[in-house]
């Protein structure tokens, strides 16, 4: 009965002539990658939302960053510009106008007074807060304070409510509440970092939803291609910066709430007719395409949602191979955080370097990091279709990509100095192998047990997340209150690359690619013959 009323309501939303042809040409579980990868774009932009809006929100002084131990004076600048075309000159002078159009926006926004607090609401005033650096420092915090609960929630929440729900209903919550985000600014700062802890629970469900989805529609051969989707954070990443600070920019701090907002609810609309939790539930997936994919998945994933009562905690909890993965992951999201959370201090602060808004250079890294991870994911595919090698032997090796070789690279950025465009190479080959991670740490959680992918990835994203309390106090002990020296910065790259490099080895040691027995699903008390509540043993998956 419910599968009926399912298929009346989408065939009254979407007609099938609408899928016949779209489906011509691309299959249905393509069009959930892509769900997916806008899933991971538009939580990451909610994400980005406050780190690039806390500028024009809050009033402070005209300041000119000139500090550092290098100087990044206008013919250095014009020489890392014009290395393939020396003699450009009308790339200088547009360079110089660019230059000065955004320093004449940078004092207009500093030198206007900050709002007055009993001011009233309103839409658009554009009007500047007069916040201290401490509550700056705590509304760029509070997302991570949601975020870390967030990743465990999302594990549980996928398994009792399936992903599509959860990814629905949580994705409208943070889209609302960053829509009226500048109301609650303009009340009092502590609703708007209280929002923002919401928000950031709300984030934390995404991933963990995504495996789940990842875990029933991904033939086991494709499964790397299917991780590769949730690289839409970084291609987030890459895209909302410059929107939203151009919005900001061209109009005013609010629309920079509002536009990112709205375009999310209209996604949701989008997600909430098109996704499905697993190929048997979808109306509108060619029957072919359905018998493809639970053929290749018999006997390593079941069809029904595991409850609550059939996780096994105890047992993954005790799992030396999990805890292996969760150290993995750890560490490579302590190397992401690190770039993120200090690379910009470090180019400002400590050499006192400029970096162009918008530039090539800010976002090439993390290009780098999705085509790198397209080619890995490729690859890994390829190498388990054809059975080269072992799938736990083919995620170790892997991890001398997504680990190691980014860490050695995180040395050499320490060592660059003065160099902008040889740190900027080093940074670009960290991030781009970095890409390797989507075939070790973010698919073993799949080899491990696809019943429980997204319960699993919620607990290591939990973990793993938490590098980002570790990182800012860590910095600013080291070298942020001796006035950030570049040979203390190198002790920070050293520290950085060790805790990278060395979850890798405790993974080498205890990591594996195998089915766990406890991937099993235990049949409920009392439940007699129930199929659908027991998993095919390891063994004869095999």
């Amino acid at each position: 009965m419910r599968a009926l009323r399912e298929n009346r309501r989408f065939q009254a939303l979407a007609p099938p002539i609408f899928w016949k042809i779209i489906l011509r040409w691309i299959p249905m579980r393509i069009w959930m990658c892509v769900m997916m990868f806008t899933a991971c774009w538009t939580s990451y932009a909610c994400r980005l939302q406050m780190p690039i809006l806390v500028v024009p929100m809050i009033h402070e002084p005209f300041v000119n960053y000139t500090n550092g131990a290098c100087v990044y004076n206008e013919r250095r600048r014009r020489d890392i510009v014009n290395i393939f075309d020396p003699g450009s000159y009308l790339e200088e002078y547009i360079l110089d106008r660019v230059e000065d159009q955004r320093l004449h926006s940078l004092q207009r926004r500093q030198a206007s007074g900050p709002r007055s607090p009993d001011a009233r609401l309103a839409l658009f005033s554009g009007e500047p807060f007069d916040w201290t650096p401490t509550v700056r420092g705590q509304l760029l915090a509070a997302y991570a304070y949601g975020n870390v609960p967030g990743n465990l929630l999302g594990g549980w929440l996928s398994l009792r409510y399936g992903p599509r729900h959860t990814i629905l209903w949580t994705s409208i919550v943070a889209a609302v509440i960053s829509l009226v985000s500048p109301f609650l600014a303009q009340c009092h700062w502590g609703y708007l970092m209280f929002s923002r802890i919401i928000v950031g629970l709300t984030g934390g469900v995404i991933f963990p939803s995504c495996h789940t989805m990842v875990a029933h529609w991904a033939p086991p051969h494709e499964r790397a291609r299917f991780i590769w989707s949730l690289l839409g954070g970084t291609f987030g990443t890459i895209l909302t910066y410059p929107m939203i600070a151009g919005i900001a920019e061209s109009t005013n701090w609010e629309s920079g709430w509002y536009i990112p907002s709205i375009l999310m609810l209209v996604w949701c609309a989008v997600w909430a007719v098109l996704a499905y939790d697993s190929p048997k539930e979808h109306p509108a997936i060619p029957e072919d395409e359905k018998n493809y994919i639970v053929s290749a998945q018999a006997g390593i994933v079941r069809t029904a949602k595991p409850r609550w009562q059939q996780t096994p905690v105890k047992e993954i909890s005790t799992s030396i191979p999990f805890l292996s993965l969760v150290v993995l992951h750890y560490g490579n999201l302590f190397l992401l955080f690190f770039y993120q959370n200090s690379l910009m201090l470090y180019l400002t602060k400590a050499l006192g370097f400029k970096l162009t808004q918008g530039g090539a250079a800010a976002g090439a890294p993390w290009a780098a990091r999705m085509i790198f991870g397209f080619f890995f994911s490729w690859a890994g595919d390829t190498i388990k279709r054809k059975q080269i090698i072992s799938i736990g032997l083919l995620r170790k090796l892997a991890t001398i990509f997504s680990h190691f070789i980014p860490g050695i690279f995180l040395i050499l950025v320490g060592y660059a100095g003065c160099d902008f465009v040889l740190a900027n190479i080093f940074l670009f080959f960290a991030l781009g192998f970095n890409g390797a991670a989507l075939i070790s740490n973010l698919s073993n959680n799949q080899d491990l047990a696809p019943n429980f992918a997204g319960f699993l990835y919620g607990i290591m994203n939990t973990i793993g997340t938490s590098a980002g309390f570790v990182i800012p106090p860590m910095v600013e002990e080291i070298a942020g209150k001796y006035g950030n020296p570049i040979h203390r910065w190198q002790t920070l790259f050293w520290i950085g690359a060790g805790v990278c490099i060395a979850s890798m080895v405790v993974f080498l040691f205890g990591g594996k690619g195998d089915i766990q027995s406890w991937n099993e699903v235990r049949p409920l008390e009392g439940a007699q013959n129930d199929i659908e509540a027991r998993q095919i043993s390891p063994e004869a998956a095999k």
